[in-house]
């Protein structure tokens, strides 16, 4: 993770978050963060599209994203990547972890080329719960894997929200029901400020004011 740009956003900046419906999410993560960054001075644009995947995401990357010459893109994007070709998705074309990386560093390629210089990524949050989790099973950890290869070669921040995720779980042994999702992928009020708050810790803006 880059450190010495820290805090990453500086005075006034606007700010993309480019997700599927876990950032399309009215009550979401992105609104918490609207409202942190906002007392800072920043804009928050929240782009999300329920459903996406990086393919997906790739066919709306200017109008999303670039139309709205943000200084900042944070992607979020990976938990539906991993789902689908399984169980009730399975007549959906899988995406491979290494299909995600590359398509990941694409969305930021294709963003730098616009003159965009910032850029962050969360991987998927660890896994799914109750029967989503039954479902898939622990499909999500070569995607996260490959959300921090992106990161890495394309000098973006890391967001270690998995991790977050993943030790609240630990916290919890023999838990095999809803804990931080209301239907086993979209996040409870705990789990949207669990994301806002690794993101803001990531970028060096959990204690700017």
């Amino acid at each position: 993770m880059i450190t010495s740009q820290l805090p990453w956003l500086k005075e006034k900046e606007t700010l993309v978050c480019f997700g599927d419906s876990l950032t399309a999410a009215v009550d979401g993560y992105v609104k918490i963060l609207t409202g942190r960054l906002g007392a800072q001075g920043h804009k928050v644009i929240g782009s999300g599209r329920g459903g996406d995947k990086t393919p997906w995401a790739l066919t709306r990357l200017q109008t999303a994203v670039i139309d709205h010459k943000p200084d900042a893109v944070s992607i979020f994007l990976g938990t539906n990547d991993s789902a689908i070709g399984h169980g009730k998705w399975a007549d959906e074309p899988k995406v491979t972890p290494e299909t995600y990386r590359y398509n990941l560093m694409w969305i930021i390629y294709l963003c730098q080329k616009e003159g965009i210089k910032k850029f962050s990524i969360t991987p998927p949050l660890y896994r799914f719960e109750g029967e989503s989790y039954a479902m898939h099973g622990d499909v999500m950890g070569p995607y996260c894997l490959a959300a921090r290869e992106a990161a890495d070669e394309m000098g973006a921040l890391f967001v270690p929200a998995d991790i977050v995720f993943a030790e609240e779980w630990a916290r919890h042994p023999g838990h095999t029901g809803l804990l931080l999702t209301t239907d086993g992928v979209h996040l409870t009020n705990k789990g949207n400020q669990m994301v806002a708050d690794a993101m803001l810790k990531a970028w060096g803006m959990d204690k700017v004011v």
